[in-house]
């Protein structure tokens, strides 16, 4: 079931809070019933959602209020308004919140957006609206353990990401390891990492793996900033 990654204290009184969900909370994909959807939105986290349609890119979208933007093209969403859910559905790629003095962040984070700058894209945002440091809290992805990568786009990436990229599958097929991108990435741009929840997504039943399974349902990270009690 559904977890909470991280519940910060923000200066102005408010909390920002990161919730993941699992298979079993149902799935997050955009495009399916939208009354189911909505249903099990509010179970993670009330109010109106800004989800988005995801294309791996590196635009970040600012929302205003909750449901703001909802279904824009983007990678990323940046808020400091209250009660306002951010949302990425992912099925292997990296969900990672940014928590900043009075916003935050929400990242989804594939090898294309990675590679393009979407991280960059997204702490330029959130420092546009709230001051730092950052932190951030990296949701369960793929490992290099079940993540084969062809031999160009892996040169690719170390070439773009440093050397730590490179890894190897369980039966030592060249892998990449996405997890020391989003490391490596964060750590150029003075973000420290929070929270890294380290499961794999193809090896662990309580997530859906596109990689692993082919499938299209997504698992969710929502966060969004908490003005009263729940």
């Amino acid at each position: 079931m559904a977890r909470e990654l991280a519940r910060r204290s923000l200066p102005s009184g408010r909390t920002a809070r990161v919730v993941m969900s699992e298979a079993a909370d149902g799935d997050m994909a955009v495009g399916g019933p939208e009354n189911l959807l909505v249903s099990q939105r509010h179970a993670l986290a009330p109010g109106s959602w800004t989800w988005l349609e995801q294309v791996h890119g590196t635009s970040v979208l600012e929302v205003l209020e909750a449901g703001d933007g909802a279904g824009t093209a983007a990678d990323a969403a940046v808020t400091v308004a209250g009660d306002a859910p951010i949302a990425v559905q992912v099925a292997d790629c990296v969900p990672i919140a940014l928590l900043g003095s009075d916003g935050i962040a929400v990242v989804h984070a594939g090898w294309r957006g990675l590679r393009d700058g979407i991280l960059e894209q997204a702490v330029h945002a959130l420092s546009a609206i709230t001051d730092g440091p950052f932190q951030a809290v990296v949701g369960p992805h793929i490992g290099a353990c079940c993540y084969a990568f062809g031999d160009r786009d892996l040169d690719e990436m170390a070439e773009r990401l440093g050397p730590t990229v490179r890894g190897r599958t369980r039966d030592s097929q060249p892998a990449l390891d996405i997890a020391a991108g989003v490391e490596h990435v964060l750590d150029t741009l003075g973000t420290t990492m929070a929270v890294v929840d380290g499961t794999c997504t193809s090896c662990d039943e309580r997530y859906w793996s596109h990689r692993g399974t082919g499938t299209t349902r997504r698992q969710a990270m929502v966060a969004w900033i908490q003005t009263g009690e729940r």
